[in-house]
C-alpha cells in the first residue's frame, strides 16, 4: 500500500472537477488508473476515513475528500465515520490531530 499514492488521489477528489465528476459516474474506472491496491479502491469507494487514517493518510486530505465528495457531506457524518467501531479496535480521529 502507497499512502503517497492514496494521498495524491484524495488530493485530486479534493481539487480537481473533471476527477470528482469521474469518481461519482465511474468510481472503479477512475480508480482503475491508479496503482492502488484492492484494499485502498475499497477504502475509497466507501468512503473509510477512519481506515484512511490508519494507513496514514493526512486526515486533512481525509476531510477534504469527504467534505468534497460523500453522499452526506455534513461534518457529523464524517465524525461518525471517524469514531468506527469499539469491538473491531478502530478508533475516532479528528481532522487536525493524528495519533
Amino acid at each position: 500500500m502507497s499512502r503517497n499514492l492514496l494521498e495524491l488521489v484524495l488530493h485530486r477528489l479534493c481539487v480537481d472537477r473533471t476527477v470528482k465528476q469521474r469518481f461519482r459516474e465511474d468510481p472503479a474506472g477512475l480508480l482503475s488508473r491508479y496503482e492502488l491496491t484492492e484494499d485502498e479502491r475499497a477504502m475509497l469507494t466507501g468512503f473509510d476515513v477512519a481506515g484512511m487514517q490508519r494507513h496514514g493518510v493526512n486526515p486533512m486530505l481525509t476531510f477534504g475528500f469527504w467534505s468534497e465528495n460523500a453522499p452526506d457531506r455534513h461534518p457529523t457524518a464524517y465524525m461518525r465515520a471517524l469514531r468506527g467501531d469499539a469491538d473491531t479496535g478502530t478508533y475516532a480521529f479528528s481532522a487536525v490531530l493524528k495519533r
